[in-house]
């Protein structure tokens, strides 16, 4: 029945004349699927059809493509009906199996009739590949967005810490630079502010010179040997003096590892000279408002170390210890045009005799055993830009005095086993409390360095020559010393101001604030008594007493006098004693503690007074 059918649709389109070219027929069957459709039905397969797809000729013939073609061959067979293109075709297999076939149409009339004619081969590798490189290609794309995101975050990141830098090394205060091995100098961080910015040229002529010449140098090595360094010290001639820096240095390597530059980090020495200055106290904090006086003399010498302060000569501050000198040092240098610049304080008689030399100019390494490495600046170049202060200027060796005084005439030092002469810019005023006069009379001291020192002389009064002074600075002391200053004052004996004024104060104002840190802790209660003053200002006192008694007509002795002050003194103590015991109901331990006495002690001046406990 079938095969009557097959032969009766065969011979309706004469398909043997239509495939008269039965060699090409051949050579089709063995290389390409190829097949005839007629009204939507398969009417001629080849072999190699059926042995893609795997079924017989019986079973394709009259079959609708739909059995074994995707349904989109009807619309390609609709837009080619001229042929020429191939399409991709999913085909099934007998098996259910799904291949892809690439395919091109021809419409043809035979027999009055329209067939379609399709060759085709199988790309069923092709697709799959062509579909896991689309899919590789989507995932790509997506692995190049996401990495394209984190690239462009890195690079927004990188262009913050890029202005993060920038913006550090254009304000930091050393100077950046690089130089290579023929000392060309490229500067990073130049900023028309900065003192060095117009000796750039400079700062590379000296590099260059240190190249060629100086094959010690830290810098020759670090290009030639790529040995890093810091804190080498750097002279720089210019047109208006040498400028000095701390420079250290890094070698650059390329990727290959050659070395042929470097980055060398510039400070000037004056700035670290200010923040050593800075950091070990070396500053001056008084001025002339400080000083506390309504003595005349006092106030002359004030005038005149003011007027002094207005130039730039030496001065002289005589006078005895613990008068403040060192407060006029300071108070001159504040109100002086170096009020910006360093204060540095030298006792020359605190150093030893083999070291003074070593402070005051500095030395090279490997000048002495035990010198740091490096070397060490001295005092006077510390002090560059401000002043110096040479704190008992008479107790300086005699063969140290010589190198004062040229540095003095030079206006430069030079350190310790060193050649360079290094300039400075320094005051000096000297402190003494000797009579260098005298010392220059009996040779212990220069006449010439006397005569360049004492250009202004200030004397400065003791404290017993201006004793209206005293109650000015003990409530002054008083009141700095502690809060309760006022409260103190307000209960102070009228005899404790009497004791402190006849005395002769042999330490001056220093020892007048010893004694008044001595009271503050010694007084428990705030209520300032005689008993509270040292023993040597009783004593001194009654001394004072003694003399004036023994002008007197009558006999009184100087034990009645004692034994009088005494008896006043006992009186204070054992009223002091009722009104706390009133004040704290008979609490012995809290009156005992306010005394500063223990409880023992207590029991003891209660039998001695007669007071009663139960009171």
């Amino acid at each position: 029945m079938k095969s009557r059918r097959m032969k009766k649709c065969v011979n309706l389109i004469n398909v043997d004349e239509l495939l008269m070219e039965s060699e090409i027929i051949k050579i089709i069957d063995k290389k390409m699927i190829f097949f005839i459709l007629w009204q939507n039905k398969i009417i001629y397969v080849n072999s190699f059809f059926e042995t893609s797809l795997g079924y017989n000729k019986e079973e394709l013939i009259n079959r609708k493509t739909d059995d074994v073609l995707d349904e989109d061959f009807k619309e390609i067979i609709k837009e080619n009906k001229n042929g020429g293109k191939y399409y991709n075709i999913k085909a099934y297999k007998k098996n259910g199996e799904e291949i892809w076939i690439d395919a091109c149409t021809k419409e043809l009339k035979v027999n009055h009739k329209e067939i379609t004619l399709v060759l085709a081969c199988e790309v069923t590798k092709y697709v799959d590949t062509k579909e896991a490189l689309k899919k590789l290609r989507d995932q790509l794309e997506i692995e190049i967005e996401k990495r394209t995101e984190e690239l462009n975050k890195a690079n927004q990141e990188l262009t913050l810490i890029n202005s993060y830098m920038n913006s550090i090394l254009m304000n930091t205060s050393e100077g950046v630079a690089v130089i290579d091995e023929l000392g060309n100098f490229k500067n990073l961080n130049g900023n028309p502010e900065r003192d060095w910015y117009d000796h750039i040229k400079d700062i590379e002529k000296s590099l260059k010179k240190i190249l060629i010449e100086e094959k010690k140098h830290d810098i020759y090595k670090m290009l030639k040997e790529k040995k890093s360094f810091y804190g080498s010290e750097l002279t720089v001639p210019t047109g208006k003096g040498n400028l000095q820096f701390f420079i250290s240095g890094d070698p650059i390597e390329d990727k290959e590892g050659s070395l042929n530059k470097g980055v060398i980090v510039f400070r000037p020495i004056k700035q670290v000279h200010d923040l050593i200055n800075r950091f070990s106290g070396a500053q001056a904090r008084f001025n002339f408002s400080d000083i506390i006086t309504k003595n005349k003399k006092m106030i002359e010498t004030v005038e005149l170390a003011f007027r002094a302060s207005m130039g730039d000569s030496n001065v002289l501050v005589q006078g005895e210890s613990g008068t403040g000198k060192e407060l006029f040092a300071q108070a001159i240098h504040n109100y002086s045009n170096r009020c910006r610049g360093p204060f540095v304080a030298v006792n020359c008689g605190a150093i030893p005799r083999d070291l003074i030399g070593s402070e005051l100019f500095g030395y090279v390494e490997g000048a002495f055993t035990g010198a740091r490495k490096g070397g060490k600046p001295g005092k006077f170049q510390l002090a560059s830009g401000g002043t110096i202060f040479l704190d008992e200027i008479g107790d300086m060796p005699f063969e140290q005095q010589v190198s004062l005084l040229r540095v003095i005439q030079e206006k430069k030092v030079t350190r310790i086993g060193g050649e360079e002469e290094i300039p400075i810019d320094v005051r000096i005023i000297c402190a003494t409390n000797k009579n260098l006069f005298e010392a220059m009379q009996n040779g212990s001291f220069r006449n010439d360095l006397y005569y360049r020192l004492n250009v202004i002389s200030v004397k400065i009064p003791s404290l017993r020559e201006r004793r209206e002074d005293i109650p000015l600075l003990f409530e002054y002391f008083i009141k700095q010393t502690t809060k309760n200053g006022e409260k103190l004052l307000e209960n102070m004996d009228p005899m404790v101001m009497k004791y402190l004024t006849k005395y002769n104060w042999y330490g001056n104002v220093r020892e007048l604030q010893n004694v008044v840190e001595r009271i503050v802790h010694m007084v428990h209660d705030e209520h300032v008594t005689i008993n509270h003053l040292p023993e040597n200002i009783l004593q001194y006192y009654c001394t004072i007493m003694d003399d004036s008694v023994s002008k007197l007509e009558n006999e009184v002795t100087i034990k009645d006098i004692v034994k009088r002050e005494r008896k006043m003194q006992e009186e204070q103590e054992c009223n002091e004693i009722l009104r706390l015991f009133k004040e704290y109901k008979g609490n012995l331990s809290k009156v005992a503690r306010i005394l500063g006495i223990s409880r023992s002690t207590l029991y003891r001046k209660l039998n001695k007074y007669k007071i009663d406990k139960d009171i």
